[in-house]
């Protein structure tokens, strides 16, 4: 791998808690692992189908748009991406590319693709190839991937050197570029792909170069996979080459978590996203081995619409940091595998800042805070100041977890014994969507993956009031971070990023989210990538 050395000091390590070593959150799971062989001394044999049960229907199958961990699980076996992460030591690694070049200021990459790689109808994965891929990521009338047009940011183009070298241009320094370039996200597809609608790619319609192919997808239902012979392109993190040892892949949405698990106990099923906490030891007496991740990003935060009347208030904000006990809802609802969040990014990523002395369990001083800004307790409990009542919904979907619901009720019952009135409005995902687009929310739940802060920024930025965030220097310190290639300027351009928004409260952080699956004594070789997204490549049933 051709690395300046310039890049080489700068590579800085993204440490994803649980996935390499999945006991760091599995304290209480003893026999949890990372994926490996269920049996340390078996030999991986080809052949079977893993049958795999969804937590919720995958809306979309483009891999540039696809979002949530049962999206992830579907697209990641059809495509393969330029270059992969470790997630052991957050490295750049490399898979369609041979190795990479990057310029002095970060504003062209350029890439060496390995000879004689094909898509799996038979067409080469070539510079144009990487050229159609992130052009039409970028053309807005084809695609809604927001998070690609955030990688791409500046973006002027693809140069074909030749049919194995891409030059990718960017009109100012990008230094996200580069770990995006290993997600699903910006995974290389054929030059045909380019060729379909956004609907159409949803459904399927595009061709990658990965281990599996599409055979058929009944959205809401299920999708089935295909081992695809002469596979020859596995990245270097790969236990082995050559073919998948899987025969097929069998995904079915089943949407309540008591049935998963379940199947799983009863050797149903192989594998099941979303395992639920409580039923962890009695799947490990039958055998199932839980794994655990946590995915970097932001972790699930409230997003405040400051110009709804009482949320434009800064002690309303304040109070809400501090008046819930993040460490015991959290535990109470999720065990010890996951961690309460003390920032707006996760504590895996290396430009997180603990901002937890502001954000402290106080409910006293809540209270206080409260009664010193005029805010007055009425007789229904509830505070009211100049006529407006300290009353808010929150937005938010239960199809990413029973645990959702759980846990806002526990936020909602403290925030009423500080007199603030929290309805909780439930609805699919596709709502949520809308209204947080369309900035129609008081309090905005949503959970960020990613391997770059720069999410905050191209994601969780467009659901805030820009009016607001530019008076606060928000939106000029994003526009700094992106252009610091120095990793410890661009740390402390986040940590005053972190600072701001917490200090005044602009999002309140609550949990950070995982990946939690079980997966059956028969099944060898299971992982997951360095964002926790599950890995079937190296995947094996014991026969």
């Amino acid at each position: 791998m051709k690395l300046s050395s310039r890049y080489r000091k700068r590579l800085v390590p993204v440490l994803i808690a649980g996935v390499a070593v999945a006991s760091l959150a599995l304290t209480a799971c003893a026999g949890g692992d990372s994926g490996g062989a269920s049996s340390p001394t078996a030999t991986p044999v080809a052949g079977g189908t893993l049958k795999v049960q969804l937590s919720a229907a995958p809306n979309c199958l483009d891999p540039a748009v696809a979002f949530s961990a049962n999206e992830r699980a579907v697209v990641r076996p059809l495509v393969d991406s330029l270059v992969d992460m470790d997630p052991a030591t957050g490295k750049i690694v490399p898979w369609l590319a041979s190795s990479w070049d990057i310029n002095a200021d970060d504003t062209a990459y350029t890439f060496h693709l390995k000879p004689g790689i094909t898509f799996s109808d038979g067409s080469p994965v070539d510079a144009a190839a990487v050229k159609s891929t992130f052009d039409y990521v970028t053309t807005t009338d084809k695609t809604t991937s927001s998070r690609g047009v955030g990688y791409l940011r500046g973006y002027t183009g693809t140069k074909i050197i030749d049919p194995q070298t891409a030059e990718i241009d960017f009109s100012a320094p990008n230094v996200q570029f580069l770990p995006g370039a290993s997600t699903s996200t910006l995974g290389i597809l054929s030059t045909s792909s380019a060729a379909a609608t956004a609907d159409q790619r949803c459904a399927g319609t595009f061709v990658g170069s990965g281990p599996f192919t599409l055979k058929d997808y009944t959205q809401g239902q299920s999708a089935d996979l295909v081992k695809r012979a002469g596979y020859a392109s596995a990245s270097s993190l790969a236990s082995h080459t050559g073919d998948a040892y899987l025969d097929g892949i069998a995904f079915q949405v089943v949407n309540v978590s008591n049935a998963r698990d379940g199947a799983l106990e009863s050797k149903q099923s192989d594998v099941a996203i979303d395992i639920a906490t409580q039923d962890v030891p009695q799947l490990q007496a039958a055998g199932v081995t839980p794994l655990f991740g946590t995915q970097p990003g932001m972790p699930a935060s409230l997003m405040v619409n400051t110009t709804r009347p009482g949320l434009d208030d800064p002690a309303i904000r304040n109070a809400m940091e501090i008046g819930f006990d993040r460490a015991s809802d959290v535990t109470a609802v999720l065990g010890t595998y996951y961690k309460p969040a003390t920032s707006i990014l996760t504590s895996n990523l290396p430009q997180y800042k603990d901002e937890s002395s502001l954000i402290t369990f106080d409910a006293d001083k809540a209270k206080s805070d409260l009664d010193a800004a005029g805010w007055v307790v009425g007789a229904d409990g509830i505070r009211a100041k100049d006529g407006t009542a300290a009353n808010f919904a929150v937005t938010f979907t239960s199809t990413f977890g029973a645990y959702y619901t759980s846990l806002l009720q526990l936020f909602q019952q403290q925030m009423k014994d500080i007199g603030i009135g929290i309805t909780l409005k439930d609805g699919t995902q596709a709502a949520q969507f809308a209204v947080s687009t369309s900035h129609d929310y008081d309090l905005d739940i949503t959970t960020l993956t990613d391997v770059d802060p720069d999410i905050i920024r191209s994601s969780a930025a467009l659901i805030l009031d820009k009016p607001t965030l530019d008076q606060a220097g928000i939106t000029a310190l994003f526009t700094t971070s992106q252009q610091q290639a120095n990793p410890a300027d661009r740390t402390a351009t986040y940590g005053q990023i972190q600072d701001s928004m917490i200090q005044n409260g602009y999002i309140i952080p609550f949990w950070e989210g995982g990946q939690f699956v079980g997966y059956g004594s028969n099944v060898m070789g299971l992982k997951m990538d360095f964002q926790s997204w599950l890995d079937f490549y190296d995947t094996s049933l014991v026969q």
